[in-house]
């Protein structure tokens, strides 16, 4: 279980991409409208769920305001309705 929390905050952390860090810090601070009173997460998405899960699902935009926002992969916006 110490493994996957050290992933999961290498995951938080990870600065590699500098576009993909700008973009996401840049819809932080800037909010949509109906989500300015909300502090966004603004950082990486690390993964969640059961560590002996046999299905993985990876998700592949970036999540402006709905995992940007709430810091959970698909959650917060439509991009999660299909799957839960």
């Amino acid at each position: 279980m110490q493994a996957l929390e050290a992933l999961t905050q290498e995951i938080i952390d990870c600065t590699l991409c500098p576009r993909l860090v700008a973009h996401r810090q840049d819809v932080a601070r800037k909010k949509r409208r109906m989500y300015l009173h909300e502090d966004y997460w603004g950082r990486p998405l690390p993964g969640y769920g059961g560590p002996e899960a046999q299905v993985l699902i990876v998700g592949l935009a970036p999540a402006a305001h709905g995992g940007n926002r709430t810091g959970r992969m698909f959650t917060g916006d439509r991009s999660g309705n299909w799957l839960f």
